[in-house]
Order: C-alpha cells, then sequence, then structure tokens
C-alpha cells in the first residue's frame, strides 16, 4: 500500500470515528479528507488532459473516428471523468469522446474555451459550473490550450465532470457543509446542494493564503469553517458546521 493510499485510509478512519461529535479538531480532519480527495480527483483529470494534449498536437490531422476512440478510453479509466471534448481554434466542437461523430455546436462563447484559447501555456484552466446545451446537466469543465510548437492556438480541450465527483460521496457528514471554491469567488459544488453562502463569506475564505479556521454566520447562524487551500489548482475546500449543532 503507497502513502498516499496509507494517508486516505488514516484520514477515512478519522472521519469515521468521530461523525458523531464534529469538534474543531474533527472538522479539520474531515476538511483534509475531502481534500485529499478533491485533489486526487483533479490529478487525474489533469493527466488525462495531459494525454489527450499530446496526443492531437502531435496527431492534428488524424481521422476523428481515431481520436474518439482514444479519448473515449481516457475518460473509462479516469474516475468521475464524463467526457474529453476538443474545439479548433475558433471554437468549434471537433472531437466528442462521447459522441460520435461530434455534434456540430460553437462553443466560443463558453467561458473556458474562451480563456483557454487565449493562453500562451498549457496550464489547467477551472471553469465556472455550467449547464450542458443538448445534455442539460450540470458539469464543471476542467480545461487547457491546444498549442503548436510556436504556442499559437489549435483550439481547447477540456474534461467534463459532474460537479458531485469532486466531494467523497460515501463518507458525508449530515452535520457539514462540503463546499469547494476556485479564485474567482465562485461556488464548483457544495453538499447539500442547495447551500447559499454570503459573497462576503466567500471573500474571506479566498482570502486566506494558509490552511486555517474561519468563523462566520450564515443565514444568522454562526459556523465554524476550516479551509484547506489545494494551492497548485487554485482551488479551496472547507467544511462548516454550524456552531450550536
Amino acid at each position: 500500500m503507497d502513502s498516499d493510499m496509507l494517508y486516505f485510509v488514516a484520514l477515512l478512519l478519522s472521519v469515521v470515528a468521530a461523525q458523531s461529535t464534529y469538534a474543531a479538531d474533527d472538522i479539520r480532519d474531515y476538511a483534509e479528507f475531502q481534500a485529499f480527495h478533491a485533489e486526487k480527483t483533479i490529478q487525474a483529470i489533469d493527466l488525462a488532459l495531459l494525454d489527450a494534449s499530446e496526443l492531437i498536437e502531435r496527431n492534428p490531422e488524424a481521422e476523428e473516428l481515431v481520436l474518439h476512440t482514444t479519448l473515449a478510453k481516457y475518460v473509462e479509466r479516469t474516475p468521475g471523468l464524463r467526457a474529453i471534448i476538443s474545439t479548433n481554434r475558433t471554437g468549434q466542437l471537433k472531437i466528442d469522446s462521447f459522441t460520435y461523430p461530434a455534434k456540430d455546436i460553437d462553443l466560443s462563447d463558453r467561458e473556458y474555451v474562451k480563456t483557454v484559447l487565449n493562453a500562451e501555456e498549457r496550464d489547467l484552466y477551472i471553469g465556472s459550473p455550467l449547464v450542458g446545451r443538448s445534455s442539460g446537466a450540470a458539469f464543471v469543465p476542467f480545461a487547457r490550450a491546444l498549442l503548436d510548437s510556436d504556442k499559437k492556438a489549435l483550439g481547447a480541450i477540456a474534461g467534463i465532470i459532474h460537479p458531485g465527483f469532486l466531494i467523497k460521496q460515501d463518507a458525508l457528514c449530515p452535520q457539514c457543509i462540503v463546499s469547494l471554491f476556485n479564485d474567482r469567488n465562485e461556488v464548483l459544488v457544495s453538499y447539500p446542494s442547495n447551500t447559499h453562502y454570503p459573497g462576503d463569506f466567500i471573500e474571506k475564505i479566498n482570502a486566506l493564503n494558509t490552511n486555517g479556521e474561519l468563523n462566520g454566520t450564515i443565514n444568522e447562524h454562526k459556523i465554524q469553517t476550516w479551509v484547506i487551500i489545494l494551492k497548485k489548482y487554485n482551488v479551496r475546500v472547507s467544511v462548516s458546521k454550524f456552531a450550536n449543532k
């Protein structure tokens, strides 16, 4: 058993042992547990997109069916990933791991596509939560720029994931609110899903430079919060509990 798995098991045991009480230390342990899951999920998507980017950049003229089939294999091996799609440099959908042939859809107005089409590096960009135009399903896009050898845009590539996969669903604390935020003060996902945060509370979370505790109020109720920062991905994982629970 590798060190990451041992760490995960230790966190799981601490969460299970604490589920009936949830004192301050328990909230921290549970936040670390959820942050570990979120980071591993994002890392897996990141690696899948790196492989997909390399495939398309090296073979930009390859048959669509060949690319579709290979991307589908990347999706199948990556937990939580629903699809990988890619566009040309104008934002037109060209390859979809879920559907062959790809539908004729212009994605140039999508924030995540516009952002990476203007990028000069292949950094992972986590977009705002959206609803699919054809599927009607909620998703969070993870996108990268497709670049040629001169770092000119070839297109965009994106992994599509249901937001719920970013939270460890089989070990939820019934007394807690679990959320992930990007660095643009947006909620990527939360449990319960109808949680509403005041804007200033999210700003306070994003103002933190290190992992730590943050106290505040939601709907006039005092809450205790522990925040874990995933610095590589500019994501913050928070676990909150009403102070009087």
